[in-house]
């Protein structure tokens, strides 16, 4: 059966191809044009080619680029668990922009040099245009990265602080009768979604147990436990 989590992945990769196919038709557009020029100011010659460069397709192009590395950032930030480090499929893509820039960056520094060198009359505008969006998108997806790293990088570190907690929120449970999320926060100065995850933790672990529901959620040492809940029920997490 094929989960949602496929069915994105190939909507993924199909706008990916997508993409690469408007590419290769403005990437070749923009040969053409510049050939075209190369033989008529170098040779002497006329050739008609069956593209021309222009910004309808340039912008049709970076559009579907647009739609598909959206796409991607709108998941990783969504989708992925806290202290989750970067997926080979992550760094696939990664690869990808990087060719995408690569070839993109070729072109245009050969037709800058054929240009200086007086081979052709003038950089076509939809080449410039696109390279020039073309690295702001790459850019903009590793900045996009860097700061999702160090969110996820900052979160590994608080919850490493919140497991410091474990044998005090154990004491004070103990000497309390009971302990709560809200105790935790204030505390431990903790998160509510920090404080929920130390709790659970030595719940797993068997120090503690869950008593109520809802606001009334209270954690007791495990021999003081009176009203248990159902084996595989857990306090709904905070939104």
């Amino acid at each position: 059966m094929q989960t949602a989590a496929t069915a994105r992945a190939k909507l993924s990769e199909f706008m990916f191809y997508l993409a690469v196919f408007f590419g290769l038709i403005h990437f070749a557009a923009v040969i053409f044009d510049v050939a075209g020029q190369f033989a008529q100011q170098s040779l002497g010659k006329t050739l008609a080619f069956p593209l021309k460069s222009s910004m309808l397709m340039g912008n049709t192009y970076l559009a579907m680029l647009a739609a598909y590395v959206g796409e991607k950032e709108f998941r990783r930030w969504m989708s992925a668990p806290e202290g989750d480090a970067l997926t080979p499929a992550m760094e696939r893509k990664i690869s990808r922009g990087l060719v995408i820039v690569g070839a993109w960056a070729a072109l245009f520094g050969v037709v800058v040099l054929l240009r200086d060198m007086g081979r052709i009359g003038y950089a076509p505008e939809p080449l410039i245009y696109t390279f020039g969006e073309v690295v702001a998108i790459y850019f903009g997806t590793n900045v996009s990265k860097y700061l999702q790293g160090k969110s996820l990088a900052r979160a590994k570190e608080a919850d490493a602080r919140a497991a410091d907690y474990s044998d005090r929120a154990l004491a004070l449970a103990r000497a309390t009768g009971s302990i709560t999320n809200e105790t935790c926060q204030r505390e431990f100065n903790l998160s509510r979604d920090q404080a929920y995850r130390l709790l659970e933790k030595l719940e797993k672990q068997g120090m503690i147990k869950c008593e109520g529901s809802g606001p009334a959620t209270k954690y007791v040492p495990a021999a003081n436990a009176t009203e248990s809940r159902a084996p595989n029920a857990r306090p709904t997490p905070a939104p």
